[in-house]
């Protein structure tokens, strides 16, 4: 009886020491002030901005980030996942981004745009892992129009401090704002090595100009070539088909620079510019979205934090519990096993009991109706992710209407301006793109 009664106490104190310890987990709140890598790291300012580079003028295109959901999952809403959300939210990260590049002061142009088809030197990519108006998760990558991976596959996120939006809401001010400068800032690191290089190759060359020697193009000078060549090989491939190769790594290699002043190139370039003008509609577009959207997605954001917290919190704790629960199941089955006896089994099973009673969770997600403002978000959805408004183009005299989703809108749009480049006179004065 002593030894099956030291077990049972065993099991007890090693119940007792692990409910303890996930107390002081869960309750625990730090005091004092906060550590100066935590102010860093919720700061919230603007974004950075730095002095001019000198590099060639790129343009640069942050392309709408992909959603990444599953609308057929059951699980969305157990994930608090609401998709008219999350397509919002793929849209409005995208205009953040273009915002952030934009203030490091180094591009020619920046543009939120529907897909990759849309001709620039380097491209933004991304999807959304994780967003729970608590957290923010992107991972993106940098590539430019060679095909030239600039920054590999990277996560960035970042996570609203407890009280920011007492603290330091005001409309308009972005509560993942540090998530948008540090993407910003990877970019201007990557560009910043380039830039260096081309100073350098530059300085060269005007050696080698002295000395008869033709001059050498930077990684910088490459990208700008490429980007131009490219749609001159699709305008013109007969003309311009053999100016690039693809190598095995399946990127844009330059063969040669044709010459630029011919009237066949010429007629390219004015091809070329028509087609920038139809993207800038729809980064146009996209930042008419941002401020239809960002209202009542900030509204969202305040209303939906507590609960997100509260319910990262929760799973945290059932992570917990799930480890003491184990622990506690071991101890008590070594008692009832030591002890041999039915009552001292039952004493141990009441034990792993009382415990695993007290560590049930519930969800927070069921507590919090946001269903009222679903409206304002199908709506969004409706008119800018699942269908783009139809864009109008007037040829000749004649409609043409570009329609469904806008990556597809500037498919239909390419395949047009293709066929109307092949007509002989054709003009690009002829069409006029109606907002």
């Amino acid at each position: 009886m002593m030894k099956q009664s030291r077990l049972l106490m065993l099991a007890q104190t090693i119940a007792m020491m692990s409910l303890l310890s996930l107390c002081a987990q869960i309750v625990a709140v730090p005091v004092g002030p906060t550590p100066p890598q935590d102010r860093a790291k919720v700061r919230n300012d603007v974004g950075p901005s730095f002095p001019q580079l000198s590099i060639p003028p790129l343009h640069f295109a942050v392309v709408v980030f992909d959603p990444q959901i599953d609308e057929n999952s059951r699980s969305l809403e157990d994930d608090g996942v609401w998709p008219e959300v999350r397509k919002t939210e793929s849209m409005r990260s995208a205009h953040r981004v273009k915002e952030a590049i934009e203030r490091l002061n180094q591009f020619d142009s920046v543009a939120v745009a529907p897909s990759t088809q849309v001709s620039a030197d380097l491209y933004l990519r991304g999807h959304i892992e994780r967003s729970t108006s608590e957290i923010m998760r992107i991972r993106w990558n940098l590539i430019d129009a060679r095909g030239v991976t600039w920054v590999p596959s990277k996560s960035s996120d970042h996570r609203v401090e407890l009280g920011w939006h007492k603290r330091f809401y005001t409309p308009g001010k972005d509560a993942f704002q540090p998530l948008w400068n540090e993407i910003a800032n990877d970019v201007h690191a990557a560009l910043k090595k380039r830039a260096a290089k081309h100073v350098s190759i530059t300085r060269k060359n005007s050696s080698r100009i002295r000395r008869g020697k033709a001059p050498r193009l930077s990684e910088l000078d490459q990208i700008a070539e490429t980007r131009d060549l490219v749609l001159a090989r699709f305008f013109a491939p007969e003309l311009y088909g053999d100016t690039l190769r693809l190598t095995n790594k399946n990127q844009w290699q330059i063969s040669y620079i044709p010459d630029k002043k011919t009237e066949e190139w010429l007629r390219v370039q004015a091809f070329a510019k028509k087609d920038q003008d139809l993207a800038n509609v729809y980064d146009v577009q996209y930042g008419m979205f941002f401020e239809s959207a960002n209202p009542v997605y900030e509204k969202w954001l305040n209303d939906v934090y507590p609960y997100a917290r509260e319910m990262r919190l929760e799973k945290r704790r059932y992570r917990i519990e799930q480890t003491v629960g184990g622990l506690v199941l071991l101890a008590t089955a070594a008692a009832a096993a030591g002890a041999g006896s039915a009552e001292a089994s039952s004493e141990a099973l009441k034990v792993g009991a009382a415990l695993g009673g007290g560590l049930l969770i519930k969800s927070l997600f069921d507590r919090a109706d946001f269903k009222d403002n679903s409206a304002k978000f199908d709506e969004l959805s409706k008119n800018y992710h699942d269908s783009f408004q139809p864009m109008n183009l007037v040829v000749q005299g004649e409609t043409v209407t570009l329609q469904g989703k806008a990556d597809s809108q500037f498919t239909q749009w390419r395949a047009f301006l293709h066929d109307f480049y092949r007509q002989e006179q054709a003009d690009t004065y002829a069409i006029e793109i109606i907002q």
